[in-house]
């Protein structure tokens, strides 16, 4: 299965028990109903919270949970987020094990770092394995902000970076990403109210929250902006 990023995808939400054990049955059953409602893929892990705390091998049933749950419907993505560039390498390479089709990289936590060092940690993680990769661009949540003349030169060093998801809250940056990389990258929205917006200035794919309580609705809207039917939206 070859990854598109385009269309909407849930950022879908871990459900737990009432002893802080994942329920993989809802999981399953959560993820196979996004797919009947219209979603083009999952992106498990999230980014503000499941990802950044559960244990190495609850990750791995996760994803594990997911890939099993949608089969070849759609496609698994993966967020990557960790303290260190190794340990960020080592979920990339589980994840391309179990049998996610793409990844979703983040900055790595905590410390911010410079440039320099930003582009070496999402060099490795990229690199680490044959999977299409999207830059997770989130200056709200992680402090780190990507500019489109650094994401540029991620492009150019990484073949396998393939989208970004852009969750500055500043839907100018899509246009201003669109200027500097023409279709070299596939662009997505990454913030739930931003996604007509997102639509208009050139954005192919809508990554969200929302979609998890109201998948069709989402899919709905995010096709009728992208056709542009203002009418509708």
């Amino acid at each position: 299965m070859t990854m598109q990023w385009t269309g909407v995808m849930p950022a879908i939400t871990t459900p737990f028990d009432d002893q802080g054990r994942i329920d993989h049955d809802f999981l399953a059953e959560h993820a196979r109903w996004l797919v009947a409602e219209g979603c083009s893929g999952i992106v498990g892990l999230g980014s503000l919270g499941e990802g950044g705390t559960l244990e190495p091998a609850e990750r791995e049933a996760l994803l594990t949970t997911l890939v099993r749950a949608v089969g070849d419907q759609v496609p698994v993505v993966a967020a990557v987020a960790a303290l260190s560039t190794a340990a960020a390498v080592e979920q990339a390479r589980r994840a391309e094990a179990i049998g996610c089709r793409g990844l979703m990289v983040l900055p790595p936590y905590v410390y911010r770092g410079t440039w320099e060092e930003q582009r070496a940690h999402l060099r490795a993680v990229i690199e680490a394995t044959p999977l299409s990769c999207m830059l997770y661009n989130n200056p709200v949540a992680y402090v780190v902000d990507y500019s489109p003349e650094q994401i540029q030169e991620l492009a150019q060093s990484c073949a396998n970076l393939h989208a970004v998801k852009e969750s500055s809250t500043d839907v100018r940056r899509i246009t201003a990403l669109r200027a500097i990389l023409g279709d070299r990258l596939t662009l997505l929205v990454g913030v739930d109210d931003a996604a007509v917006e997102g639509a208009a200035a050139g954005a192919r794919g809508w990554i969200a929250g929302l979609v998890n309580a109201m998948p069709r609705e989402s899919v709905v809207l995010w096709e009728a902006a992208i056709r542009g039917d203002q009418a509708t939206v």
